[in-house]
């Protein structure tokens, strides 16, 4: 799946915990998002990989993006949809979020572990699968082959849309 789909889909994990009747604020789905985009940390081109963040100095316009060390170390280490596409980085991320609850609530957690393995699934959704239990190297797909769907076609753009959709209702119920 192409970058801004796992994002819209990481950003719609937020409905879970509203649905299951949790206050949740407008903008958790923010943390789905960048939840969801983490595993791909480990992609040579990936969407967060290359997030700015900047300002100016005086006249000077300065740019930092944190990411890039991470990435790069990521990649080199474990390769694309190794380590960081895995069940084990999945418990590692739901530990790491249980030290943000007094900052993020215990809903903002959820979707934060939920975003996060939203990434895994729409993976697996595609032709290359994911090694799901690293370090064991077998690549799991949750479709059989023949009708798994092809990054960047007609499927991941339909869940794109969709995901907007969702995103867009979301945000309107808390305009009501």
């Amino acid at each position: 799946m192409r970058g801004v789909t796992h994002a819209v889909i990481g950003a719609n994990t937020a409905w879970i915990p509203l649905i299951a009747g949790a206050e949740v604020a407008p903008w958790i789905p923010v943390l789905g998002c960048i939840a969801a985009l983490l595993p791909d940390l480990d992609a040579s081109e990936s969407m967060i990989k290359h997030m700015s963040f900047g300002g100016y100095i005086g006249k000077t316009r300065v740019r930092f993006k944190p990411f890039v060390p991470i990435a790069m170390i990521a990649s080199a280490v474990f390769g694309h949809r190794g380590a960081l596409h895995s069940l084990v980085a999945v418990v590692l991320v739901a530990l790491g979020a249980s030290f943000l609850i007094p900052y993020i609530t215990i809903p903002g957690f959820w979707v934060v572990v939920m975003g996060y393995a939203s990434h895994l699934a729409a993976d697996a959704l595609t032709k290359s699968g994911i090694e799901a239990f690293w370090p064991f190297k077998l690549r799991v797909g949750l479709l059989p082959r023949f009708l798994r769907v092809k990054t960047g076609g007609i499927v991941d753009t339909i869940l794109l849309l969709v995901g907007v959709g969702g995103i867009v209702l979301f945000l309107n119920t808390f305009m009501l």
